[in-house]
């Protein structure tokens, strides 16, 4: 995964002040990727303190409610992670949630095989964390809570929080939503910490799975494998809803509105695009509710999904 990890060139964005009802004041600990988003990675999204595509000068995470946070050489450098540098967390007399999130360009949309994986130094076991995907523009829309039990101390271990554990009503609510942070919390039940050697945790290799094969070359160059057409969001709507796409190759695309009859309501997208990821918004004021079909034709790929307007 080392490997990989240095291909990495946009795990992180700029992040906004977090609103969950856990937040309080944030703070910014200076540790951004390079400013072009148009090189974008696949799934996975992998993030390593290790890789130098990153400028760890201007990179950004977000501590909350008492968490202190630096980039520091591997205490413990052993075959469970050679890494040189990883992620010191501390939770120094805040709140038993001071934690940290980051954010993404690339969304991460559940699936049924979906993973967040972490790699671990925990001073004590018998302990959990706690990871957390929200929408950065609304952090109301989240997975909600999943936990991990850590079970050993003094040595790194991997975590993987799977996302099946949602699967049902929860899974459901949140299918298609576009979640671009990822919550971060140790020991939310072991109080507040006092800044200590047993409040003190190292990280590395973030990664976040979708559950589908990504390839190498794919994951160095950072363009999508195949013609992608994501669930809109939010769905149901009223009025306005944004709809996802990603192209593999620059082509033409159209992406269209369709009412259930086959009479075109809308045309969102007409246009040559280049590859990458990209977003239209489409505004139903005009529409009566029901369910329409959208459509993406590029080059040859022809996707459709089903949309819901509720007025």
């Amino acid at each position: 995964m080392k490997k990989l990890v240095t291909n990495l060139q946009k795990v992180l964005g700029l992040c906004l002040v977090l609103t969950v009802s856990m937040a309080g004041v944030v703070h910014s600990q200076d540790i951004i990727p390079p400013d072009d988003v148009a090189d974008l990675q696949e799934m996975p999204l992998i993030f390593n303190m290790d890789t130098d595509a990153v400028d760890w000068e201007g990179f950004t995470f977000h501590d909350f409610e008492g968490a202190a946070l630096a980039r520091i050489a591997n205490p413990d450098q052993s075959e469970g992670n050679p890494s040189d540098f990883v992620l010191q967390y501390i939770k120094a007399g805040g709140q038993p949630w001071a934690g940290f999130f980051y954010e993404t360009d690339e969304i991460m949309e559940l699936t049924e095989d979906s993973e967040f994986r972490l790699n671990v130094w925990s001073p004590r076991a018998d302990i959990q964390a706690l990871v957390k995907l929200e929408m950065r523009t609304a952090p109301d829309v989240n997975t909600g809570d999943l936990f991990a039990d850590i079970t050993v101390s003094g040595e790194w271990v991997e975590l993987t929080w799977n996302f099946s554990e949602l699967m049902g009503e929860d899974f459901d609510a949140v299918v298609g939503a576009p979640f671009d942070r990822v919550v971060i919390i140790m020991d939310l039940d072991g109080g507040t910490g006092d800044g200590g050697s047993n409040f003190t945790w190292y990280l590395d290799d973030f990664t976040y799975d979708d559950g589908d094969a990504v390839s190498t070359e794919n994951i160095t160059s950072g363009i999508p494998q195949s013609v992608k057409l994501n669930q809109n969001y939010p769905n149901p709507f009223n009025p306005n809803t944004t709809i996802q796409f990603s192209l593999p190759e620059s082509s033409h695309a159209t992406l269209e509105v369709y009412n259930m009859l086959g009479q075109r309501v809308a045309t969102l997208v007409n246009e040559t695009l280049t590859a990458g990821t990209h977003t239209a918004n489409f505004d139903a004021s005009d529409l009566s509710s029901g369910v329409y079909l959208y459509r993406l034709q590029a080059g040859n790929e022809v996707q459709t999904r089903k949309l819901t307007l509720v007025k």
